[in-house]
């Protein structure tokens, strides 16, 4: 979970407020006595905050846990129904989803609205819409997190020039929304979002360093979760695995180079193979669910191999805990994780007792969704948005 470290001085209030709510909501620990062995912080400040929490309708206390020992058994503390919610955006190809959530990431409600065409105009109309009606059923919100589609420039919070998004540029979405709706909103890439959707509520809570890598139809996107944060660089861009060449004479890729890695293994590129090479017109999901198959299997393992030989240039480079797979690798069988696991562990150059670990996001195809509400959850937890209700 990063550094849990508390402070104890009178100015660091706001930051021990957002760190003990951050463990109590991503279930690290609802008892007063952890909370203090954890932080470090006295048992008094740890007192003073949750009776803080509870006064405010953030935390509630439940009861008591039913155990042989004698004495009495520690209350458990867990988020209120009546705390504030969160509300993330989510900006891709081909839809725009609005989630609303609790401090939990429990999902409450979420909009979606697909569509097939776009214009500067409508990107805005739809994003509006979403977020309005998340609005229409819950007002008590602590503000909006959005996940977008990259090129994105993080730190200004612009929508740079996406490819295949109908040569949409340049748009200022973090101040257009601020400006609409006057509360915090926090802008990051969807793959950096659903990385740290992962650090704070799925399979890498207990990591240091991992790689969040999602596949698409066209795309393959990544996050970056470094020494416990996501990695940025100071210009705000965000990493792009999908633009790794694995091949210098392959075919040219939109970006300008050749043999990029989602040349080869998007979704779309491998379903065509699968479809001429068994001549079956199947989906994605249901190819992975074929076996005996001689020529599926070998397409399949063409694309592990390929996807394995970009991933180990970043492993040998990142040295990270584990690879976590998103977006359509939720579809593949476990024996097929296994097999891109074994064929990075070939190739890397650590060879050390420490194996590479490769894992299914634990939030599945919603990990950018929830991603989105993570964004601002993190700010939450932070100490950097007021948790006072609306």
């Amino acid at each position: 979970m990063g550094n849990m470290k508390g402070q104890n001085l009178i100015s660091s209030k706001q930051f021990n407020r957002g760190l003990l709510l951050k463990l109590i909501a991503t279930g690290v620990c609802n008892k007063r006595v952890e909370l203090a062995k954890l932080t470090k912080l006295s048992k008094m400040t740890v007192t003073n905050i949750i009776s803080e929490f509870i006064s405010q309708g953030l935390v509630t206390e439940c009861e008591e846990e039913l155990t042989d020992s004698c004495g009495r058994n520690p209350i458990l503390l867990k988020i209120s129904e009546k705390a504030p919610k969160l509300m993330g955006l989510l900006i891709f190809r081909g839809r725009i989803e609005a989630v609303l959530c609790d401090l939990s990431m429990n999902f409450i409600h979420w909009e979606s609205i697909p569509f097939e065409t776009l214009t500067r105009e409508t990107l805005l109309e739809y994003s509006f819409q979403a977020v309005d009606r998340l609005l229409q059923r819950e007002k008590n919100v602590l503000g909006l997190g959005v996940a977008v589609i990259g090129p994105v420039d993080v730190q200004k919070g612009i929508l740079l020039n996406p490819p295949r998004f109908y040569g949409i540029q340049n748009v200022p979405l973090l101040d257009l929304l601020r400006q609409r709706y006057g509360f915090p909103v926090y802008l990051d890439h969807d793959n950096n979002s659903a990385a740290l959707a992962e650090k704070l509520f799925g399979i890498g809570r207990d990591l240091h360093d991992f790689l969040f890598m999602g596949i698409t139809a066209n795309c393959i996107g990544s996050g970056i979760i470094s020494n416990g944060e996501i990695y940025h660089n100071h210009r705000g861009v965000a990493s792009e695995l999908g633009h790794i060449s694995i091949d210098r004479s392959g075919p040219k890729c939109y970006c300008g180079s050749r043999g990029c890695l989602e040349l080869y293994a998007g979704t779309e590129s491998i379903t065509k193979k699968l479809r001429e090479a068994t001549g079956r017109p199947l989906s994605y999901p249901q190819f992975f669910d074929l076996e005996g198959d001689p020529a599926a299997e070998q397409i399949l393992e063409e694309m592990l191999e390929d996807i394995s030989i970009a991933l180990a240039g970043v492993v040998n480079l990142l040295q990270p805990e584990m690879i976590v797979l998103g977006e359509d690798c939720i579809d593949w069988k476990d024996r097929h994780v296994a097999r891109l696991e074994e064929l990075i562990n070939e190739k890397r150059l650590a060879l050390d007792h420490q194996k590479l670990l490769v894992r299914k996001s634990l939030l599945g195809k919603e990990a950018q969704l929830a991603g989105a509400a993570a964004i601002l959850a993190d700010h939450v937890f932070r100490g950097e948005v007021s948790f006072s209700r609306q």
